[in-house]
């Protein structure tokens, strides 16, 4: 009997594989919605605090278990106009496309140190206290958003992962953008890469559309009627439908999702972009 697809354990012998493609344009200076602080900074911290999760879930006994690959990609133009899609990992990491969850344990490009704020235990007043936060990525907002290049490079990525990895888990796409495209209609690309498949099932492709607005946002819509403007059409119609394992991890986690809800977040902001980056992990098998 076949199994179900989305159903392989995630192993060091069957990977899993995440690709984050990260918009770098110009807008992403805007300060995202609810918040002060630019899209740009949010979402670096965001990432460096998932790579930084990732690590810590993967260690063990023998150090970091080798069970995943990553890749983190940004994606702008130049004052050409001329695309720039290039991995926006720093330091050791530096150019590499997709590295293993033990060298990004072992190879932060730096360590900041920043305050957090926490209730002290005797008065219950919050204290600042300085913590140690490795970063990987640090923020780009400059020029326009080639999305299209971006998938079609991330097809390309993929592809060849799929080759060495054919009974793994099928690789996770998450694209988080504050725009629409700006090299041409972004749904083809899409297209052929929610066409690759392990053996397992087709590559997923998550969208998360971050906001300057505090307007509500559309988390896991399962129809497009109602999104409010095209844009949100469009990144709908890019997202894959969310499979079984996802669906079920979301209802647990309070998401009043309807059939065929789709991987997809708009009008994000900071909140929902840490509980979209979950969403995407931990339902994947083995890593809960």
């Amino acid at each position: 009997m076949s199994r179900a697809p989305y159903s392989q354990e995630i192993s060091r012998q069957n990977k899993a594989c995440f690709l984050f493609l990260l918009d770098q344009s110009f807008s992403m200076e805007e300060p995202l919605g609810n918040s002060a602080n630019r899209k740009c900074d949010e979402l670096v911290t965001a990432i460096n605090g998932w790579l930084q999760n990732m690590a810590i879930r993967a260690s063990g006994d023998e150090g970091i278990k080798d069970w995943m690959d990553v890749g983190v990609f940004g994606y702008r133009t130049d004052r050409s106009a001329n695309p720039i899609i290039e991995s926006a990992l720093k330091g050791p990491l530096a150019g590499r496309a997709l590295v293993s969850i033990t060298e990004i344990g072992a190879n932060p490009a730096r360590i900041d140190t920043r305050t957090q704020f926490i209730p002290d235990e005797e008065t219950g007043e919050m204290v600042e206290v300085p913590c140690e936060v490795p970063v990987w990525v640090d923020p780009i907002a400059e020029g326009g958003t080639p999305m299209c290049h971006m998938l079609y490079r991330s097809h390309e990525i993929l592809s060849q992962w799929i080759g060495a990895h054919p009974r793994s888990f099928p690789p996770i796409v998450v694209h988080i953008s504050d725009g629409e495209s700006q090299d041409g209609d972004p749904v083809p690309y899409a297209e052929a890469v929610k066409k690759l498949a392990t053996e397992d099932g087709n590559v997923l492709l998550l969208n998360c559309h971050l906001s300057m607005t505090a307007a509500d946002p559309f988390m896991f819509p399962a129809v497009d009627q109602g999104l409010p403007d095209e844009l949100a059409r469009v990144l709908f119609q890019m997202s894959s439908v969310l499979p079984e394992p996802f669906f079920r991890h979301g209802i647990m986690e309070g998401f009043p999702l309807q059939p065929n809800a789709r991987g997809m977040a708009f009008n994000a902001d900071m909140v929902c972009l840490i509980q979209f980056l979950n969403m995407g992990t931990q339902a994947a098998p083995g890593l809960r």
